[in-house]
């Protein structure tokens, strides 16, 4: 039994097989994780209370749990799952005959030191769990507010308690509300940038969760045209790795786009061991490259290119390895067309191309020849070398923009290092191809498809994907208001993952990289 591929290559068992146990060896994990004990109380405690015990121990949220006329504070720690189920591995044991085996688990997502933790819970039961009087559905995952009510019906009942949300103004004018009278927008929030937040919504008539980003442009002129430049070019996009869109409204000086929430945090978050980033198995990163190749195929096929591809704009639907990624952010996405290059100088120095002009010597008109599609292919390599290795190769601690594009330009590799020693030599070609100065010579999509890291796998990845990853997905529904919708995106990144102050190693973001 293989878990955690230290010791064979991809050549010495099949993929699917080392995905399969990597996950069970992953959730058997999760499920022995310690149990906390579980505080009898004889009377139901106020939300004071409960939030003045949470601060003093350091949990997360509380369950209240009910159930014959029995009354239990469950805790919910930081990075720990919480599952409740008949199964006796479970962390909260209802032997009724409502109950499935693993019914709901509890998990938390954390993008950096300084953010609210954001809390799912996580239905995996046919028998159904139920989220304020409504189904939540088997394998679908919603955010949790202070007070709400988790009901396995005829067995017993949780309410959820958590005092440290970031409830803000509500940013919903009335005049407003009347237009987009199918959504719901509350004052939960989960995400926020210079020119706007992310807000918890719902879909009235399918009680769906989703993102709600509202951009003040505040009568900004450029500030509007890039918002309706940004929000174009995805109307022609629909692909399951890359963000979804419901609606978008543009009422006078606010734009308001309805996306999919995604429930999994970034792969920025996904990755952090204590302080630093940690590697991950080969055999799972093998799967997010795959995924985020399918991405780019057809962002390319559309002559768009992302240009700011890096962890924070990679998230995942599940805190779990074999997870959906979805591509987020597009606010400096830029159609190209035919042989015409780009010019301006955007993105994430730490994860940009040289070709894009972040060293000083390369921002010279006269030397700069411009970019094309390939600047995505470098940022895929900077991605790939941190998921193998959990080290950024060109990321300088003075944090500074022009040292970390030199240090691109140099492109000073070392692939030999401890942290390298059991990744496969086909791994770490694939690398250099991708992190290669030289645009001409550096891979293209196709050519990745084809490299032996993945091609030698293309029907196990294609098999993984079809039938596990993308199984479910679906395209939403374009609505659209008459006069105030522009239909498909604006896309949101996600639930905090624009600002990461309190990290021990910040991401380097462009003042000009992003309209939000």
């Amino acid at each position: 039994m293989l878990y955690l591929f230290s010791e064979l290559s991809l050549n010495d068992i099949t993929l699917p097989q080392m995905l399969t146990n990597y996950i069970d060896e992953s959730m058997k994990k999760s499920s022995q994780q310690s149990t906390q004990a579980l505080m009898q109380v004889d009377e139901l405690p106020s939300n004071a209370s409960i939030a003045a015990s949470c601060e003093r121990d350091g949990r997360v949220a509380t369950l209240l749990m009910r159930t014959n006329n029995q009354e239990k504070i469950l805790p919910i720690y930081r990075g720990r799952q919480f599952t409740v189920g008949r199964n006796v591995t479970c962390n909260e044991v209802v032997t009724h005959s409502a109950v499935s085996n693993e019914h709901f688990t509890i998990y938390i997502v954390v993008f950096d030191e300084a953010s609210i933790p954001l809390v799912y819970c996580w239905d995996r039961s046919r028998n159904g769990t139920f989220l304020n009087g409504k189904t939540i559905g088997k394998g679908q995952r919603v955010l949790l507010s202070d007070c709400d009510l988790i009901e396995i019906r005829h067995a017993c009942s949780f309410t959820f308690h958590q005092s440290n949300e970031k409830m803000f103004y509500d940013p919903v004018l009335e005049t407003d509300r009347q237009i987009m009278a199918n959504y719901a927008i509350s004052q939960r929030v989960i995400g926020k940038g210079t020119f706007g937040r992310v807000y918890l919504a719902t879909n009235k008539q399918s009680s769906r969760q989703l993102a709600c980003k509202v951009i003040e442009t505040r009568g900004n002129v450029s500030r509007m045209s890039k918002a309706r430049t940004e929000v174009a070019i995805l109307e022609s996009l629909c692909h399951p790795n890359v963000v979804s869109v419901h609606d978008t409204f543009i009422i006078g000086n606010r734009i308001y786009i309805f996306e999919d929430l995604i429930t999994g945090g970034d792969l920025f978050s996904y990755l952090i061991k204590g302080e630093t980033l940690g590697p991950i198995p080969e055999a799972e990163a093998l799967v997010i490259v795959f995924q985020i190749l399918k991405a780019l195929e057809y962002l390319h096929s559309k002559n768009v290119a992302h240009r700011d591809l890096k962890l924070d704009n990679i998230l995942l639907l599940a805190q779990t390895p074999g997870s959906r990624i979805v591509l987020v952010d597009f606010g400096i996405s830029k159609y190209v067309v035919g042989s015409r290059r780009m010019t301006t100088v955007v993105g994430t120095p730490e994860f940009s191309a040289p070709e894009v002009g972040f060293a000083d010597s390369l921002r010279q008109k006269n030397y700069r020849s411009g970019y094309d599609l390939k600047c995505d292919l470098w940022s895929l390599g900077i991605v790939l070398h941190i998921l193998l290795s959990g080290i950024s190769p060109f990321y300088d601690s003075t944090e500074n923009a022009t040292s970390i594009a030199r240090n691109a330009r140099e492109c000073r590799l070392n692939l030999n290092g401890a942290a390298w020693a059991n990744i496969s030599r086909s791994a770490k070609d694939l690398v250099k191809r991708l992190i290669c100065v030289n645009p001409k010579e550096r891979f293209s999509v196709q050519q990745c498809f084809t490299h032996p890291w993945i091609g030698a796998h293309m029907s196990d990845l294609i098999a993984i994907y079809e039938t596990k990853l993308i199984r479910d997905w679906q395209s939403p529904m374009k609505q659209h208001v008459a006069g105030n919708s522009v239909s498909n995106d604006f896309d949101v990144e996600m639930q905090g993952a624009e600002h990461r102050q309190g990290t021990k190693r910040k991401l380097l973001d462009s003042e000009c990289s992003h309209v939000f």
